[in-house]
This record gives structure tokens, sequence and C-alpha cells, in this order.
């Protein structure tokens, strides 16, 4: 078990998830320029895998590619399905992508149903997926409801933009010792909650913290709540994580009213974790870039 290393970073562990799968042989010829094959462009997207994020756990796990391409399988099975569904379906999946022409997947029915099992094992020994048994006695697997994958869709709302009125620049805002004090408490607080109650215990606290009337996007206020916490982090006796940090930014931004999410993301390789904050879908908390170097895993 590896520490995950973020400057700043997310307080979980990364767990490496052996998918070898060495009876694969996998052939991948020169890629076709303007190529309109979605199996195909799905499987070249996570060749350097996926990563996971567990709640429950606090942990966050990295997948090499065939284990992406598996977890993307299993997103879309049923709650429950059984060993020789899932194998059906990779299956099903490699016949798909072979039948496109630009990357080919060769393995017996025997050694792929032998390496998913090996895959599941690792899995539920790390408390991502979720076991149950059926009326015949087969094992039944279901993803569970807390662990999230950079190789989903996000769930992304776009029916509003964030109000570009009254923009201020950061040098014009000038903070009280108030505003800067309340940044600082809240700083503090989640910083205890995260080190005696844990990861989830923070993002309970995040996704019930209520959105303040009336309601607003204004970007003045977004800068105004960074600034406040930034400018109290200079005074914090320690570096704030990435997590700390975007927790406060987001809570004291629907205390002024405005519906700020926290996202977390990773990157796949190197396998890093990163959070932020954003108003509909605009980065308030860090660079914009951050959306280009990370993969969404969730939002709260």
């Amino acid at each position: 078990m590896l520490a995950a290393q973020a400057s700043p970073g997310l307080s979980v562990t990364l767990e490496q998830i052996d998918s070898k799968r060495s009876g694969i042989q996998t052939m991948m010829p020169m890629p076709t320029l303007y190529s309109s094959h979605p199996n195909t462009d799905r499987a070249r997207k996570h060749r350097d895998g996926s990563v996971l994020l567990s709640i429950a756990e606090d942990r966050v796990c990295k997948l090499n590619g065939i284990g992406a391409l598996t977890w993307m399988v299993l997103e879309g099975m049923s709650a429950n399905c059984t060993l020789d569904e899932i194998v059906r379906g990779l299956n099903k999946q490699f016949e798909a992508i072979n039948s496109e022409g630009e990357l080919f997947y060769d393995v017996s029915h025997d050694q792929l149903r032998a390496d998913t099992q090996r895959f599941l094992d690792n899995l539920e020994s790390l408390a991502l997926i979720g076991i149950s048994h059926g009326s015949r006695g087969q094992k039944l697997y279901a993803i569970k409801t807390d662990v999230s994958a950079t190789s989903s869709a996000p769930r992304i709302d776009k029916s509003e933009q964030i109000d570009t009125a009254r923009p201020a620049t950061d040098e014009t805002i000038r903070y009280s010792r108030r505003e800067t004090f309340s940044a600082f408490v809240a700083l503090l607080a989640f910083d205890l909650l995260l080190k005696f109650a844990g990861f989830q215990a923070l993002i309970r606290k995040v996704k019930s913290w209520p959105i303040a009337e009336p309601r607003t996007t204004n970007r003045e206020i977004c800068r105004r709540v960074r600034g406040m916490v930034d400018r109290a982090q200079m005074y914090y006796p320690k570096k704030a994580m990435c997590l700390q940090h975007s927790a406060v930014v987001t809570c004291l931004l629907r205390r002024h009213g405005v519906p700020a999410q926290m996202v977390v993301g990773a990157q796949e390789f190197p396998p890093k974790a990163h959070a932020w904050t954003e108003v509909m879908n605009e980065v308030v908390s860090d660079s914009p870039r951050v959306k280009t170097k990370y993969r969404e895993l969730r939002r709260f």
C-alpha cells in the first residue's frame, strides 16, 4: 500500500489492483485518423487504466487498462450479476472492439473467466464491490454506491451559468478580520472532522450543508469567499489539504446562497487524487486547468 501524495492532496490511501490478465494478448496497430469507433476509443482513452474512489474506505485504487474495461462492463450490468454474466459482457466488449479493426483482444474463455474471478476477488477484498447470493447459491456482484471511477461519465448540470455581473479583481478585494477568522475556524473544524471522524464524515457534512436563500451565482461572491479561505490559510499552522480547502470554500459559498459543489477527481497516470470547488461547472477554488488534468470521480 502506498500513501497517496498530492500537493496538497486527499487524505486517502492508494491501492494498486493487479489485473494483468496474462492470458489476454492485445495488438494495437497504428491509429486511424478521424476514427469513429466508439468501443475502441473508449478502450484507448483508458489504456493507462482508471482510478476508483471509495468514500467509505478512505481509499483510492488504481486499475490498469484491462481492469478499467472490466469496471466499465460492471457499471453497465444490472445491480446484481454473476461471474458468468460479467465474463459474457466482457467478451462482448472484446468482440465489439475487435470488429472495429484497430485493437485486437485474444483470450480463451477459461482464461478470461479465471482472470475475471481473480479481479473480482481483489475488488471484494478492498470493499469496492458488494457480494450477495442468489437463489441457487451463486455469488452476485454489485458496485457499492459510494465507489466512483474516472472511467464513468460525469454527471454535469448545464442548466445554469455562473453570473459574471459586477466582476472584481483579487487586488480590489479587502477582507475584514471577521471574514478571515470565520474562514480560519472553518479550516480548523474540517481539519478536526477529517482527523477524528474520517473522510466519509467530511463528505456527509458537505453533502448536508444547506444553500442559503436567496440563491445567487455572482462571481464576485465566489472570488471573495475563495480569497477569505486563501487568506486564512496564510495564518493556519499547517498546510491545508485540497480536500479541506475545497470543503470550506464549498460550505462558505452555500452560506452565501451560492449552489457550490465540491468535486473529487483523479489523474490516472501517475495516480493522484485532488479536490476543488465548482459553481455551475466552473472552477472557483483552483485553476480552470484542473479539469483537464484530473478526471471527475464524484461531486457533492
